[in-house]
């Protein structure tokens, strides 16, 4: 049986990863894919030198023997690859939302290979263009990858799903973010200190802003929105919050109510709509997401028929990572295809709607002072716009400032809106911040 080759472009984490993995197990990942052994044909970086170094990989592996290549150089090796009858697959792991790397994912499927890769950010900016390519060329596109990394959680919703309706994702999908808020949350940390850390060691980018700005976990809930509900991810827009504004005085508010704060990403579907968000949200103990720590993802899925189901792992990591792209690989090998993204969307059509206008229950921080009237002209303004308030938890005092928590019964953001414009309308100089955070029951 001919060997089934791959051609590996990028050689970072992902690519590195995925490489080491194809290399260090020939016979087992042959056993995996039917018989037929899975083959690096090349490896294309700009750096094969200090790749090979580094992920412990032959130099013959790579597509040169220099220590540095340019765009030109790299660009040659590409095209040669393309040309090649004899490469059957190639994994994408450069990364980025270019129109070079967009057309780079053309150009592979029109040269009649198959495309396996860890994209999210621009599988969620052009949505269902490339699974058209794919489809238009007869090719397979894998991205298992792009979502949670180790987490197999693509194949689990096209497959395992197909006899019942997802009502609800709720995810801890960045595992940046989840690292910074578990160490505010455990130690009292303030947000810069927790970051400095994170990039320490490794969990963060030295510019973090598509983690800490939640964008990165946009990017994956729009490909889980496009996958279950038929929805393109280029066409979502959805509110997005990141956790730059948290403050342990936050963290010090949620801890009081026996509960912590966790970034999450969250779909509900309701009829035909879909209320779809990215932000930091209150987590009761009672739940299993307050206790996922450090760079842990977590994502709970909520069927209409089977109920809730748990799905955790590593969100992130060479070899982690690597292993989804591998699986990819392994499939295709095997079966010559992966499921068409489209024909695993069995639901009704669905339309986006403002998720500010879903009756959520929410927590209310209110930084003020001690002044005279302050619960009473809260409690006032929030029965004024006909919303309940549950509990106003005892006040945490920081310095001059007094943080008052009121937890509301299920109403909409706008409402709460409406509430703190009456409240500053009437007592111009209460409040000196504000932020409402939805709580997960």
């Amino acid at each position: 049986m001919k060997p089934f080759n791959v051609v590996i472009i990028g050689c970072g984490n992902v690519g590195g990863g995925t490489a080491k993995i194809i290399y260090s197990t020939p016979q087992e990942l042959k056993q995996k894919a039917g018989g037929r052994e899975i083959k690096i044909k090349q490896i294309i970086t700009p750096h094969p030198r200090a790749a090979a170094k580094k992920y412990g990989l032959p130099l013959s592996l790579f597509c040169s023997s220099k220590t540095g290549l340019s765009k030109t150089e790299c660009g040659n090796f590409i095209e040669a690859a393309l040309k090649n009858p004899d490469v059957d697959l190639v994994v994408e792991t450069v990364g980025g939302d270019t129109n070079y790397i967009h057309a780079l994912h053309k150009n592979i499927l029109k040269s009649g290979k198959h495309l396996v890769t860890a994209n999210k950010a621009i599988l969620a900016k052009h949505g269902y263009d490339i699974f058209d390519y794919a489809k238009k060329e007869n090719k397979s596109v894998g991205y298992e990858a792009a979502v949670c990394g180790a987490i197999p959680l693509i194949k689990v919703v096209q497959d395992s799903f197909t006899g019942d309706l997802i009502s609800k994702i709720t995810g801890i999908v960045n595992g940046t973010s989840n690292f910074i808020l578990s160490r505010m949350a455990a130690e009292g940390a303030s947000f810069e200190d927790s970051l400095k850390l994170a990039q320490k060691l490794g969990y963060a980018e030295l510019n973090p802003a598509m983690d800490i700005e939640g964008t990165d976990a946009a990017n994956k809930l729009k490909i889980l929105i496009q996958l279950i509900y038929g929805l393109s991810a280029a066409e979502q827009v959805f509110p997005v919050k990141g956790i730059t504004h948290l403050s342990k005085q936050d963290f010090m508010v949620a801890k009081s109510l026996n509960s912590t704060i966790k970034h999450i990403a969250l779909a509900i579907k309701a009829g035909n709509k879909i209320y779809a968000c990215v932000q930091p949200a209150v987590i009761p103990n009672t739940d299993y997401l307050y206790g996922v720590s450090g760079a842990t993802n977590a994502v709970k899925l909520n069927a209409r028929y089977s109920g809730e189901h748990l799905f955790v792992g590593q969100g992130a990591g060479s070899s982690e990572t690597g292993s989804a792209v591998v699986s990819d690989i392994v499939f295709i090998a095997k079966h010559g295809y992966i499921k068409d993204l489209k024909n695993a969307v069995t639901h009704a059509v669905h339309k986006l709607a403002d998720y500010n206008d879903y009756p959520a229950s929410y927590l209310l921080v209110i930084k003020t002072t001690d002044k005279p009237g302050v619960i009473g002209s809260v409690g006032t303004a929030i029965g004024d716009v006909n919303v309940n308030i549950e509990n106003i938890a005892q006040s945490i005092i920081s310095g001059p400032d007094w943080y008052l928590p009121v937890e509301v019964s299920k109403c909409t953001a706008k409402s709460l809106d409406a509430a703190i414009a009456l409240i500053k309308k009437r007592r111009p100089k209460l409040i000196k911040d504000y932020k409402y955070i939805p709580i997960l029951k």
